[in-house]
């Protein structure tokens, strides 16, 4: 990387950072306390993505509205057609888009751009065992606001532009030309997630202009693959796979699992491990430079 150098003051106390088990298990209870921070700061980002999604994911999944999701559940047999009303229909619609709209914040894709830079930047202290929430908090939010800012819109307009591709080429009549595109935008926007993990981390530790955070973002990507396609994995189960398979299947007990979930546990726990990745691959560019 040939950015602006890795200011390496104050990064002593990073060897007391041995695994990622072992620090979140040592950070746990702090974590948690964080991610009922990143749950409260990310209303306005839980609105903005339930816009998002009612706009958008009818372009790419037809049945995504009430009428065709009524009509899948009748085709399908998924419920007795007595029991399948509008109210009902409108409820587990709705309920889609509220999962849906967790799982673009989850995914970083429509984020609070400061607050998550900024709870970046005590999990980084935490990780070199010298966190002080007040203090740091305060102080990474106030240095790095306007740079998350600008990283947070940027997200969701790129997000946008991508979703709106992939429902685009979905129903447009290109033949081979549509699949292909279709597929370049989806793995484009996987690749955009990978991005997002490494973007507030490197912002809040690391003293780079606004586009060299993208350029080094994907450098760390492609560099640590397997590492980030591990992390997306987890980050896809916990934000699509278990609150969408728990809440209908358990009916009632799976809505208060998954926000419980969604309160104690998963915002917290991926944005810690999004900063153990980015530490650990800065960590190991500082070795490269000595």
């Amino acid at each position: 990387m040939n950015q602006k150098p890795f200011d390496t003051a104050g990064l002593a106390g990073s060897s007391k950072t041995k695994g990622f088990f072992r620090s979140y298990g040592r950070d746990w209870g702090k974590v948690c306390g964080c991610n009922a921070l990143l749950m409260s700061s990310n209303l306005l980002s839980f609105v903005i993505g339930i816009c998002l999604v009612m706009l958008l994911f009818p372009l790419i999944f037809e049945s995504f509205t009430p009428a065709n999701l009524k009509q899948v559940i009748i085709d399908n047999n998924l419920a007795n057609v007595a029991e399948v009303t509008d109210e009902a229909v409108e409820s587990i619609f709705y309920t889609l888009c509220m999962l849906s709209s967790f799982l673009l914040t989850g995914m970083l894709l429509v984020v609070n751009g400061p607050f998550y830079s900024a709870v970046s930047f005590y999990f980084r202290n935490l990780l070199t065992g010298e966190g002080d929430f007040k203090a740091d908090f305060k102080k990474g939010l106030k240095e790095n606001w306007k740079k998350s800012l600008a990283a947070s819109i940027l997200s969701i307009v790129v997000t946008v532009v991508i979703l709106f591709n992939i429902g685009y080429y979905q129903r447009a009549d290109f033949g081979t030309a549509s699949l292909a595109a279709k597929s370049f935008f989806s793995v484009l926007l996987a690749f955009w997630c990978c991005m997002q993990l490494f973007v507030y981390p490197l912002i809040a530790c690391v003293e780079l202009k606004f586009r060299e955070v993208y350029r080094n973002a994907m450098i760390m990507v492609v560099k640590n693959f397997p590492v980030v396609l591990a992390v997306f994995l987890i980050q896809l189960v916990l934000f699509l796979v278990i609150p969408f398979g728990i809440m209908f299947s358990l009916g009632n007990i799976g809505y208060a699992l998954t926000m419980l979930l969604y309160l104690i546990f998963s915002f917290g726990f991926t944005s810690y491990m999004a900063m153990y990745v980015t530490w650990t691959a800065i960590q190991k560019i500082l070795a490269s430079q000595n």
